[in-house]
């Protein structure tokens, strides 16, 4: 009888990311299994909530995908081991990690194209990753010719209490209105509360948005948080194979490094405004933002406007800094990217439902924009 895989699991489901690698490691093991997996009973099934070594050497497992953290501790089973939030983490273990670099730049680009001026960022100085999105985020920003109010936490041990009045003397002094990139969903509802408490509106007021799109925080937010969409679900897949390859001996361990795509923003209520002077222009940005769903062309959108073609992109050269055409590219290839990775549809549906009755075509445009064959997309972000 083949040898089933004992595989230790300790990934925290309270976390959208790490659902997401739960769904891509189950996905690999129905796949490739089966597969036995170990982990840690919920609290009031154990008297012990910290894990023991002797627990773990005892269940005579084949392999870990854990947490830097734990596996730092678990490596005296001398079995393979794959570690997920890392970090700046460069050691031999075989990690998980997201393209903080892209989420940062996602983020600033967002609330670039809502035509706001002020921006500020809020996270944790004392985690890595927080500052790799920190510095990507400011570097667009900074780029497009504005500055960035920054706010850190400097231990992430700080209880609320604490830091509540240090953050709120922070959001007072922003220059409203005023774009915010929350560096991830965890951090985002204590400071969407301090603004309710203040008294200032999101989005009117800030736009805010967060990153790892965790469905349960983002919807049970008041108004509901955009987020950046991370694909912790392939990151799942890719991580479940690699501890697959190491175990049957077809890999070395060798700090080998699995990176969680970003694939695009789930733009909700909370950046939902528009931020620019020119009324015309928050015309021509709504009706692309309405009907984005739509085959609309850019004639479409000059006819919504009072404004002649030439003047209106003169305009939104001025105010956004690009032309009407690219900022309806933009908004029709996230909306694309969504199609793809939210949906079953086959190609060619996605195809007609943006207007192109030739899916080549339609493959040739979108590569233009991302780099990428839709096909070859889907499988960057989407495990098999």
């Amino acid at each position: 009888m083949p040898h089933t895989p004992r595989i230790i699991l300790l990934l925290d489901a309270s976390r959208g990311f790490n659902r997401g690698m739960l769904s891509g490691i189950a996905r690999y093991s129905a796949l490739n299994g089966p597969w036995t997996f170990y982990r840690k009973p919920p609290a009031y099934l154990t008297s012990n909530p910290d894990f023991s070594l002797n627990e773990f050497r005892a269940w005579n497992s084949d392999g870990i995908i854990c947490s830097i953290e734990n596996a730092r501790n678990l490596t005296g089973l001398k079995i393979p081991v794959v570690g997920y939030d890392p970090g700046s983490y460069s050691g031999r273990i075989p990690f998980v990690t997201s393209d903080h670099e892209e989420a940062g730049r996602l983020a600033a680009q967002h609330l670039l194209d809502l035509g706001l001026r002020n921006f500020a960022f809020c996270g944790y100085n004392s985690l890595a990753w927080s500052r790799k999105r920190c510095q990507s985020f400011c570097s667009v920003i900074q780029d497009a010719g504005f500055q960035v109010d920054v706010y850190q936490k400097a231990d992430t041990a700080t209880a609320w209490s604490q830091e509540e009045t240090l953050v709120s003397d922070w959001i007072r002094s922003l220059p409203k209105p005023v774009g915010m990139f929350c560096v991830n969903d965890d951090r985002a509802p204590s400071i969407m509360e301090s603004c309710r408490i203040l008294g200032f509106g999101v989005p009117e007021d800030i736009a805010m948005v967060g990153a790892d799109d965790d469905e349960y925080i983002c919807e049970l937010e008041n108004p509901p948080l955009s987020s950046i969409r991370i694909a912790s679900a392939q990151a799942g897949y890719e991580a479940a194979k690699l501890l697959h390859d190491l175990i049957r001996g077809k890999e070395k361990t060798e700090g080998q490094r699995i990176i969680a795509q970003t694939t695009g923003i789930s733009v909700r209520q909370s950046t939902d405004v528009l931020m620019v002077g020119n009324p015309e222009v928050r015309k021509a940005l709504r009706y692309i933002r309405e009907h984005v769903q739509t085959p609309i062309h850019v004639t479409d959108i000059v006819a919504a406007t009072s404004m002649s073609h030439r003047a209106l992109n003169e305009q939104f050269n001025k105010e956004l800094g690009s032309s009407v055409g690219k900022q309806l590219m933009r908004a029709r290839i996230d909306y694309i990217c969504r199609l793809l990775s939210e949906t079953d549809m086959q190609i060619k549906e996605v195809a007609t439902t943006v207007g192109y009755d030739d899916d080549r075509h339609f493959a040739r445009y979108f590569k233009r924009a991302t780099g990428y064959t839709p096909q070859a997309y889907r499988r960057k972000i989407s495990p098999p």
